[in-house]
């Protein structure tokens, strides 16, 4: 071999190896977004379904509401709140990512909800429940997408009913301390400050 051929074979070589190392970083580095957007899509997710403010109900009317009806505004802090964690995923997704546009109908959804009740108090359940129903087609189209991300409904998660065998156990009495000043007990507020 010539020297010609040496650098050129060695050239071609260092082109075609830092390449590949770039390819495949670059592949490891989409793999990594995915993960972390499925993760945040999942802990959304999550969050929505244990939103008991979400809960599926026969939807009534509520005369005087934002007054009277203790749920409404829990209803709203709700939705609110969740707003917020909807803006939080979406500043975890890469650009480009196909879960934006739920993540709008999800959004859309609350400022409707938001609005309607602030309008229409006395119909805030029915609102709620088509709050509830879009997040589900949102949720549902997003946990189609990933075999990552749970398809959860909103507001349905719950604790299992309690079994009547089941006993809670006994909470264990509280400490004394004798040592201190003042005899049994726990003392005052005033006995911090003795010097």
């Amino acid at each position: 071999m010539t020297l010609w051929t040496t650098l050129i074979t060695v050239a071609v070589g260092a082109f075609l190896g830092s390449g590949a190392a770039f390819a495949a970083n670059l592949i490891a580095e989409r793999i990594s977004d995915r993960r972390r957007e499925a993760a945040a899509l999942d802990e959304l997710v999550h969050e929505i379904h244990f939103r008991r403010a979400l809960r599926r109900i026969e939807p009534r009317l509520s005369p005087r509401a934002d007054v009277l009806d203790p749920e409404y505004e829990k209803a709203r802090h709700s939705a609110a709140t969740l707003r917020g964690e909807i803006r939080r995923a979406r500043r975890r997704l890469g650009t480009g990512s196909k879960a934006m546009h739920d993540l709008d109908v999800m959004t859309m959804a609350c400022n409707t909800f938001l609005d309607a009740a602030e309008s229409d108090p006395a119909g805030y359940e029915l609102q709620l429940m088509q709050l509830q129903w879009r997040l589900a087609g949102a949720v549902h189209s997003i946990a189609a997408r990933s075999p990552r991300i749970g398809d959860l409904e909103p507001g349905e998660a719950g604790l299992s009913p309690p079994q009547a065998t089941a006993r809670c156990p006994r909470p264990s009495p509280i400490p004394t301390c004798s040592a201190r000043p003042g005899g049994r007990g726990r003392p005052g507020p005033s006995s911090s400050l003795r010097a």
